[in-house]
């Protein structure tokens, strides 16, 4: 069934999103790390438009070819930092919460990597991408054919 075009209304919850993704480009979070918890939630959720955009975005904003390609096999990857293993930790207790409830452990590991500061910005970005993937595949909106037609906010 065709489901319309979210992305194509003038919407104020939209535009309030792409502020939240605004403030997280100036927090001081490392883009590269924001790149890598965007693509994670984005394959959580297995949202194909937004796997796509942030593997784009994480290759143009120069994070290392053998890191997007590994990211679903981080756990078993030793190219990751510690920094990262504790992002993308932190991300999937995050994504998974219903089911993982946030476990001390996952939050132990992430509050020693970064600062009250980051942590509340990393953990909102982890909201965000899952905020933008649902609305994705609510909507089904699938990659695009043409990359450079792309046309929706969602892309960071």
């Amino acid at each position: 069934m065709q489901r319309l075009q979210f992305w194509r209304f003038d919407n104020d919850g939209i535009r309030a999103l792409l502020s939240v993704d605004a403030h997280l480009t100036r927090s001081g979070l490392e883009s590269s790390l924001i790149d890598l918890v965007f693509l994670r939630v984005s394959q959580l959720n297995r949202c194909s438009y937004c796997v796509d955009a942030h593997v784009h975005d994480a290759i143009e904003h120069g994070l290392d070819r053998r890191l997007v390609n590994a990211i679903a096999t981080w756990r078993e990857t030793p190219s990751f930092s510690k920094r990262q293993r504790a992002a993308l930790a932190w991300t999937e207790t995050v994504t998974e919460i219903a089911t993982t409830q946030a476990p001390d452990e996952a939050y132990g590991e992430a509050a020693a990597e970064f600062s009250d500061s980051e942590l509340v910005d990393l953990t909102l970005a982890i909201a965000l991408m899952n905020a933008f993937a649902r609305i994705a595949v609510a909507f089904r909106h699938g990659p695009p054919s043409v990359p450079a037609l792309i046309d929706s906010p969602v892309v960071r």
